[in-house]
């Protein structure tokens, strides 16, 4: 799984990330972008797995041989979004410029009143899609998530302070999966990253790009469990300050059908095609969006 990704220390001093966050609060974006390009070219010479694994993914995305300047142009957008957290989590996201495709799609889904489960990945910024939904959308926002993820850095970036725009249900609890049912119930948006497998999942092999790759199967499970609608959301980084939020629909319901089964009364749909569908647009982004994707480990092999 992404065990080995997870499993690596974060890297970089404390002093170091309190002084670009410094920057990038009160000197500004323009000048910490600068600035990222020596911190990337450290990155790319003393971080090797990082950067095989970029080159490995970037090369089935791409459809080429990726070169030197794709691995050293992936590293760059990943650090962008990390800089981007700092404003995101300042509640300076006006900053940024933030275009949003296909939100009926979202809007729809919720108006069903049975909640919406909201399916990401680690293909852009999903932290945005909290943010921006809570803030801007004045949404109940939960996201289910590892909360040991990017734990040092994102609590140097918000000064050791817990006070979120979104709740957060953490991974693996007691009664996590409970808080879900509950939220959804209610009405609420629950987004949780299904690109990962964690603890002793159920999964499922499926093809993405070119090769089989394990899924897990429980944020289908949930979907069919609560019978929310499912939606797919990424938060792309385009270039510059430029973002862009995309909703597809999977499903209106997810029930115990046959795989290839479709009820067109209430356009339920089985979990083996909620699944593939998932997997199938994630792909889709993939490839459109390669140096948004930031699984940096052999995520075919894990």
């Amino acid at each position: 799984m992404s065990g080995p990704w997870r499993d690596r220390r974060e890297r970089g001093s404390n002093s170091a990330i309190r002084l670009i966050i410094w920057l990038a609060i009160h000197v500004g974006r323009g000048l910490c972008r600068v600035l990222l390009v020596p911190i990337c070219a450290y990155f790319f010479v003393t971080a090797p797995r990082s950067r095989q694994a970029s080159h490995d993914f970037l090369s089935r995305a791409l459809g080429r041989a990726a070169t030197w300047r794709d691995t050293f142009a992936h590293l760059f957008v990943f650090s962008t979004t990390l800089l981007d957290r700092v404003y995101l989590l300042h509640g300076r996201q006006r900053e940024l410029d933030i275009a949003v495709t296909n939100e009926a799609v979202f809007w729809d889904a919720l108006a069903a009143g049975r909640g919406c489960l909201l399916l990401g990945s680690h293909l852009g910024s999903f932290e945005m899609l909290g943010i921006v939904g809570s803030v801007e959308k004045k949404l109940a926002i939960n996201m289910v998530m590892n909360v040991n993820d990017s734990a040092r850095l994102g609590a140097l970036i918000t000064g050791g302070s817990a006070s979120l725009p979104y709740k957060i249900i953490p991974l693996g609890e007691p009664g996590s999966m409970l808080r879900v049912k509950e939220c959804l119930e209610r009405g609420e948006v629950v987004g949780i990253l299904a690109d990962r497998i964690y603890a002793n999942e159920t999964t499922q092999n499926l093809p993405f790009l070119g090769s089989p790759a394990r899924f897990s199967m429980s944020p289908i499970r949930l979907a069919r469990l609560t019978g929310a609608p499912v939606v797919t959301v990424f938060g792309l980084f385009r270039s510059g300050r430029r973002y862009e939020i995309v909703f597809e629909s999977v499903a209106n319901r997810v029930k115990d059908v046959r795989a290839t089964d479709f009820d067109a009364a209430d356009g339920a749909i089985s979990s083996q095609r909620c699944h593939a569908e998932y997997v199938s647009i994630l792909e889709r982004h993939a490839r459109t969006h390669p140096y948004n994707w930031f699984n940096f480990y052999d995520y075919w092999n894990a």
